[in-house]
């Protein structure tokens, strides 16, 4: 890469926080090139230029375009031809010679006729560099593999992170890296490595993080979806009644009363604790109870009221047959039913001296909707309690395949597992608990899970609603990179929010090992062995 201010031209129009600059300097006329993405040019799409303004401070822009001022000219045979090219670029921010740092947003503009230079690797080092205790690095930059990018380490995994890119993009490979880097690259401010001790949890719905973590220094523990233990008895009255899908008016009520009976019945040492597949039966027992007849006293004789039976079992009917349904799965029934003395799996991840937890998520739609529930509810319910013991230990929860079980389209019909997993969004944070939202359809993502993600990671996409969505939260002066994003390499990701110096263009480091998510060899499967 060029280092050192290289002049490129003047500016010959200002128009908003767009400059137009016409390129002077002959040598660099030759060196321009229009694909983006050649260390070795001065002046390319995607890097970064300055001019000084009135105040004597750099103004930083991003070049956007270049082309031909001949294009604009009219065609004549008889006019000398030569080589004349202007560069469009963005201004997005103010470099500070005395300070050293770099400040995003525009204060004010240079002037017509001003010079452009080409920044050196130590302005853009300051730019892309961040302000904290710690340090992760992630990658190298793309206008310069000899730069390393960073992240805040703190906010990365402390706050919400939304990672998104077409299949095949390298998506799972990024997270790998990322958590691979907690042990192998993580420092403080003096450069000096941190030695931690984190505790992650992964949802793998497509069986790959085991091979990435595989042999490596952390200490893992994969959890079977037949070792789940989400008992049911923890949720609420109102809880239960969405869980159920109980209506208001008839159902919930009922089903109020008999679970208030069977807490009392059973699990005396536990007043919450009651056998699920007992709820039917007691549901059934009441209904034939208030089904009797009475006398003209008005007290329940023996006799039943067949009419009044039947109105009673019509009302509850989509509720007992929602309760039967979960009763008659024995992979979600085995997860929710109660079992004596067991502690249930978030107390055992949260006891363990294991570092990541990769649980078996490739459960049936409506199955993952219930343990999604379950298991969010279970989450915010030990976030609280431990909050409330002030011993918080972080805890990261990443969802792969997140479009799965938040998504917004599907709200009405699998609702479960959205309505606490946007809880954990709003509300985790202060209880230590962050998310990791990984997804190939962003756009299908609930809005009030994105909205709560403070980073973004983005690979290659391609589908014209979710690029409308990266486009919405990039911010107003990083806009132009949109229309990288379909071009964008494999390893290669746009990085943008709080736990970033600044939105570049990034190649994501290696992991090693890789999870297990090659492309298919679908010729390879088909040769026929002789």
């Amino acid at each position: 890469m060029f280092d050192g201010d290289v002049r490129i031209g003047k500016i010959i129009k200002i128009e908003g926080l767009a400059i137009h600059i016409e390129v002077t300097d002959e040598n660099v006329a030759n060196k321009l090139v229009l694909k983006y993405g050649i260390n070795d040019y001065v002046a390319s799409i995607n890097k970064m230029i300055y001019s000084i303004s009135p105040n004597g401070k750099r103004i930083i822009g991003r070049i956007t375009k270049i082309f031909d001022k001949n294009t604009f000219s009219p065609d004549d045979i008889f006019l000398k031809s030569h080589d004349s090219f202007v560069i469009e670029a963005t201004l997005v921010g103010i470099y500070d010679d005395y300070l050293l740092r770099f400040d995003s947003g525009i204060n004010n503009f240079p002037i017509i006729g001003s010079e452009v230079f080409s920044i050196s690797q130590k302005i853009y080092q300051s730019i892309v560099s961040i302000n904290s205790s710690y340090e992760l690095p992630i990658g190298t930059s793309y206008e310069d593999n000899q730069l390393e990018i960073s992240a805040n380490p703190d906010i990365l995994f402390g706050k919400h992170m939304g990672v998104f890119g077409n299949t095949g993009t390298g998506k799972s490979s990024t997270i790998a890296s990322l958590i691979q880097g907690l042990k192998r690259r993580l420092q403080d401010k003096n450069c000096n490595q941190v030695s931690i001790k984190p505790k992650i949890i992964i949802f793998d719905s497509n069986d790959e993080y085991e091979q990435a973590f595989k042999g490596t220094e952390f200490s893992v523990r994969k959890i079977k979806k037949e070792e789940l233990y989400l008992p049911h008895y923890h949720l609420s009255f109102t809880e239960y009644f969405r869980f159920l899908g109980a209506s208001l008016g008839v159902q919930a009520p009922i089903l109020k009363n008999c679970i208030k009976s069977l807490r009392e019945k059973t699990y005396p040492e536990n007043e919450e604790m009651f056998q699920f597949s007992d709820l039917q039966e007691e549901i059934n027992r009441w209904l034939w109870n208030n089904a009797r007849k009475k006398d003209k006293n008005g007290n329940f004789t023996g006799e039943f009221d067949n009419f009044k039976a039947n109105q009673w079992f019509n009302w509850c009917s989509t509720m007992m047959n929602r309760i039967q349904t979960i009763t008659d799965d024995p992979r979600v029934n085995h997860i929710i039913e109660c079992r004596d003395g067991e502690k249930n799996t978030i107390e055992k991840i949260v006891e363990s001296d294991k570092e990541i937890f990769i649980i078996e998520a490739d459960f049936e739609k409506d199955e993952l909707d219930i343990v999604m529930f379950l298991f969010s509810k279970l989450v915010y319910k030990w976030a609280i309690g431990n909050r409330k013991s002030s011993d918080i230990d972080s805890l990261v929860i990443l969802f792969e395949e997140a479009h799965r079980y938040i998504n917004e389209q599907e709200q009405e019909e699998f609702k479960l597992g959205t309505y606490y997993i946007e809880r954990l969004a709003r509300e985790g944070r202060k209880f230590g608990i962050s998310l990791i939202v990984s997804s190939q359809r962003p756009s299908e993502l609930t809005k009030s899970i994105v909205s709560q993600c403070n980073s973004f990671i983005v690979h290659r996409i391609t589908n014209k609603l979710d690029l409308e969505f990266i486009n919405r939260n990039l911010s107003s002066n990083n806009q132009d990179l949109i229309k990288f994003v379909p071009g964008l390499e494999k390893q290669y990701a746009i990085v943008f929010g709080e736990a970033f110096g600044y939105t570049d263009i990034v190649k994501i480091a290696d992991a090693a090992p890789v999870p297990n998510s090659e492309d298919p060899e679908v010729i390879g499967s088909w040769i026929v062995k002789e």
